[in-house]
């Protein structure tokens, strides 16, 4: 079977029909364009923001699923720098040592200006996968640890001017979820404060006053580890103190014998507020300062008017206030056995149960607002001996 055979004439006309359609083509385009006259860039703009909208302008849009899936991935790629416990107790970066190239300018002789490769040791942070970034410990002996085995490792070291790869035996960590580390109060040293005979809270009233013995212990624990001769401090995580029985209000409405009206009640008890932190710092000059967030429970005796002077006195529940002390002292001859910390006077908006109840139950009727000028002079005992 014979082909065809297409002349030279043949193919130029058919050359000049496809760039002549071609031409019309794009002069249409351009035609029915509303911004009139384009150029080529416009025209193709324009054609397809008529063919397909304006997707080409507005931003890929994200699917949630696949981020999920690229933080799933990162969680277990090694993308997070690993951390290791420190001496006091805190979490920082564990660095290691590796060779690397160099390129330094030569500064003097022949080839001064030029660059020359050297090999360099340099610290870097390891990476581990987040989702296991903590060196994990164990306690031993009363005291943590880190995990880890000796093992033969590939590592990089110098050798006749390269850097060549061996094995060597080497320290491998335990790697796992920092939730599992202990938490900052377990990995400190324990401190116990415990208040002495002697202390009070000054009550005043303005044309009274009155002094409420208090008692009790507070404890707490210094971050990391106990270094002597350096600033502490203490973060109070607990505390159990109680105010003594006061006489508050005293008349001679019982046949002229002078007897209180009102006294505080038992249990009048000071806890820690649990959503602030209290702290206490032991500077290494002999001063120390405490911020003390408190919760105080407040209930009343009440005498049963002035026929129940010999009956027993009705109980109220408590009232709930809370107050901020800033004591100040100085260590004196007995050191830390009996230190010495008061609190300047502050207005103390005490809230006073009126009605009938438990003791040791919320007020659950009228209560009063009392302004009270309280100032607090301690004496505490500090064990910081991690034994308390």
């Amino acid at each position: 079977m014979r082909h065809p055979i297409l002349s030279a004439r043949s193919v130029a006309v058919a050359l000049i029909l496809a760039l002549s359609f071609v031409a019309a083509f794009s002069a249409t385009a351009g035609a029915t364009s509303p911004m009139g006259k384009l150029s080529a860039k416009q025209r193709v703009t324009a054609d397809a923001s008529a063919l397909f909208g304006n997707v080409a302008v507005s931003p890929p849009k994200t699917n949630p699923r696949d981020d999920a899936i690229r933080a799933k991935i990162a969680a277990t790629q090694g993308n997070c720098t690993a951390l290791i416990l420190s001496r006091e107790g805190k979490l920082v970066t564990l660095f290691t040592r590796v060779y690397k190239y160099k390129f330094v300018k030569i500064k003097k002789g022949k080839n001064k200006g030029k660059f020359q490769r050297k090999i360099v040791r340099v610290k870097v942070g390891v990476r581990i996968a987040c989702s296991k970034q903590c060196v994990q410990v164990k306690k031993k002996k009363g005291k943590y640890q880190s995990i880890y085995t000796i093992k033969k490792i590939k590592v990089k070291i110098k050798k006749r001017g390269k850097i060549v790869t061996v094995k060597r035996r080497a320290r491998v960590y335990k790697f796992g979820s920092c939730k599992n580390l202990p938490s900052a109060q377990e990995l400190g040293v324990p401190v116990k404060v415990t208040i002495l005979p002697g202390s009070y809270a000054l009550l005043d009233f303005g044309s009274f006053t009155r002094q409420a013995p208090i008692s009790g212990t507070l404890r707490g624990f210094i971050p990391g580890r106990f270094k002597p001769n350096t600033d502490i401090q203490v973060t109070l995580t607990k505390a159990a103190i109680s105010v003594g029985t006061t006489n508050v209000f005293i008349d001679d409405a019982c046949n002229g014998q002078v007897s209180a009206a009102i006294r505080t009640g038992n249990p009048t008890r000071v806890l820690l507020d649990a959503g602030k932190t209290s702290t206490t710092t032991l500077f290494a000059s002999g001063t120390a300062t405490a911020i003390v967030y408190t919760r105080i429970q407040l209930p009343l005796d009440l005498r049963n008017e002035d026929t129940g002077c010999n009956d027993p006195y009705v109980t109220t529940g408590y009232g709930e206030f809370t107050q901020t002390f800033f004591f100040r002292g100085k260590v004196g001859p007995k050191g830390l056995l009996a230190l010495q910390v008061s609190s300047p006077p502050d207005i103390l908006s005490v809230v006073a149960c009126l009605a009938p109840g438990i003791p040791t139950q919320p007020c659950n009727g009228f209560q009063v607002p009392v302004p009270i000028m309280v100032s607090v002079k301690t004496i505490v005992n500090v064990d910081l001996s991690g034994k308390g």
